[in-house]
């Protein structure tokens, strides 16, 4: 097949994380500081502070003062360091969403869906690559490079460019291990001519096209020696790449970027940690965009007058997920019933709501519009003992002696749930708050299943995963909109980094997800999909991530996908 169309910008990606990187849901609960009604607002209290610049117009710039001194600038709010700035080599998320699509650009563009009700899948779209073809075969990928392009010092994109950036990823040596299994499909990269490049496949994959969607190219005369290359960053994007400095990364338009200067002439990354702080900034008019609210700003403050003037909600959905995982290698858990009970005991709603404030919301599978694949959620179940129970005997787990406790010949049903260490945030009335998987041990007690927790340090769950020395464990993921779930699928998670076992039906699922080129054609085997993991019960959703930021209103264009915004498309209102 051929494809062209319009050059545009692509989104940056959450970089993907397995589970030894992300870790355990239970290690990162969300801190609560009390309820929040009539909470004070922000700006007020840093007026009221000593030492605090008055907010009185007589006495210190409005929002519309600095908002007009900076009317050329883009301004976003940064929560945690970015650490080293790099595109390919162990890059922070932040550092991806720096330099990914502003510095740096990949082949194709995962275009985010134009629709605004219903979900339509993404699309493929040109960014360096004008047109591809997937030949008969489906082993062979044929590209043809845009003309013109040029990077920042000058220097002209060829595909000598294209076959060292992807051989470099390809490298086990090079320390690109996030990318380097989304290539594992090719076979070699081949040059036809200085703007024609073959990929030839070792089976049809319509993942690599999804790779080459996330993998930004260097230039070979800058890279070669080293993919930190001394922390240069030159690449061929819409920005270059000006400063690093007190906490704020600057980058300004690169005026002769193949694809036309972009709209906003310069562009700011301004790392504050403290969200009090941030909030006071955005409404003083010194940042565009919040990407994530905490807890004690939302949603009080984020719909406080002096907020919602200025700011339109930003709603970035990121691909990451929290669930239960079940190891389906010994009894009682390799019976699927028992699975689907436990399931069934997990009161997500109260979780999303009580644990994470609102800012997760309930989630069963990792299949949602945007979610790591890309398609219609299924129906989220609610707590429901009764059900449970019913399961749990059919499964022949009773209560024999009424004592409240589950048995089965003789044996009482005793699960092994290991967990890290417990965070103790506190409310300031002092309990300390409950954990998504403190409401799941509650509730299978009452059901008459006893579950033990037992918590500790990486190296310790790392040894307990790869012995499979466990029944349940609560894991946090997260990884790629619309991405290849095969490489995280296996009964041998704790060894690999892969996350659930298949069976065949799974198998046949993920093996249509693979199958389809197209991420419009791959959408329509997300229910089958969802239909054998219910029928599995492999592992069971708890929530997923549902940050709530903001973004100003004088920026139109905001395109959010794969848990960022496209900054290229962005322009101000006049």
């Amino acid at each position: 097949m051929a494809i062209r169309g319009s050059q545009i910008a692509v989104l940056t990606f959450l970089a993907f994380v397995g589970l030894g990187l992300l870790g355990l849901a239970g290690c990162d609960a969300p801190a609560r500081v009390k309820p929040w009604r009539h909470a004070p607002d922000p700006v007020e209290e840093a007026a009221r502070a000593p030492g605090s610049p008055a907010l009185d117009p007589a006495l210190g710039p409005t929002e519309s003062d600095l908002r007009s001194a900076r009317a050329h600038t883009l301004r976003i709010h940064v929560d945690s360091e970015w650490g080293r700035l790099t595109p390919v080599v162990s890059p922070s998320t932040w550092a991806r969403r720096i330099t990914l699509g502003t510095i740096f650009e990949p082949l194709l563009r995962y275009a985010p869906p134009e629709a605004t009700s219903g979900h339509q899948p993404g699309r493929f779209a040109p960014r360096l690559a004008r047109s591809w073809r997937v030949m008969p075969s489906g082993l062979e990928i044929r590209i043809e490079l845009e003309p013109g392009v040029t990077f920042h010092d000058g220097k002209p994109l060829t595909t000598s460019d294209v076959q060292f950036t992807l051989d470099a990823i390809r490298d086990p040596h090079r320390g690109v291990d996030h990318l380097r299994a989304m290539l594992d499909d090719i076979e070699a990269i081949e040059l036809i001519t200085s703007h024609e490049i073959r990929l030839r496949l070792k089976r049809p994959s319509g993942w690599v096209l999804r790779a080459l969607a996330e993998i930004p190219i260097l230039p070979m005369h800058v890279y070669d020696g080293s993919l930190i290359a001394g922390g240069a960053l030159v690449g061929s994007g819409p920005w270059k790449y000006v400063s690093n400095k007190a906490g704020i990364v600057h980058l300004v338009r690169y005026d002769k970027y193949w694809g036309g200067p972009a709209a906003i002439a310069d562009v700011e990354f301004v790392y504050q940690p403290d969200a009090a702080l941030a909030l006071t900034a955005a409404k003083r008019g010194e940042l565009d965009i919040v990407p994530a609210l905490i807890p004690a700003h939302w949603p009080e403050q984020a719909t406080a007058p002096g907020i919602a003037a200025s700011f339109s909600p930003l709603q970035l959905t990121p691909p990451r997920m929290r669930y239960l995982g079940f190891n389906t290698t010994r009894p009682p858990l390799d019976d699927a019933r028992v699975r689907h009970a436990l399931a069934l005991l997990v009161d997500r709603r109260s979780i999303a709501k009580r644990v994470y404030d609102g800012l997760a919301r309930p989630a069963l599978w990792p299949i949602w519009p945007g979610g790591p694949v890309d398609g219609d959620e299924a129906p989220v179940p609610e707590l429901d003992p009764a059900e449970a129970g019913k399961l749990l005997d059919e499964a022949g787990w009773i209560d024999t002696d009424k004592d409240g406790n589950r048995d089965k010949a003789g044996k009482p049903l005793r699960l092994l749930m290991i967990g890290g260490e417990k965070p103790s945030p506190t409310d300031v009335s002092g309990p300390p708050v409950k954990l998504p998987r403190d409401y799941f041990i509650d509730a299978a007690r009452r059901a008459g299943v006893i579950v033990e927790l037992k918590t500790g340090g990486d190296a310790w769950l790392d040894k307990k995963l790869v012995d499979r020395n466990f029944d349940l464990v609560e894991v946090a993921w997260g990884g790629l909109a619309d991405m290849d779930l095969t490489a995280l699928s296996s009964a041998k998670d704790a060894t690999t980094g892969k996350l659930f076992p298949v069976s065949p039906r799974i198998g046949r699922a993920l093996d249509a997800l693979g199958a389809a080129w197209d991420p419009g054609e791959r959408a329509k085997s997300a229910p089958e999909l969802a239909a054998a993991f219910a029928e599995a019960w492999p592992f069971a959703g708890i929530v997923a991530d549902a940050p709530q930021g903001l973004v100003h209103k004088r920026l139109a264009n905001v395109h959010v996908w794969d848990g960022w915004i496209d900054l290229s498309q962005l322009t101000f209102v006049p």
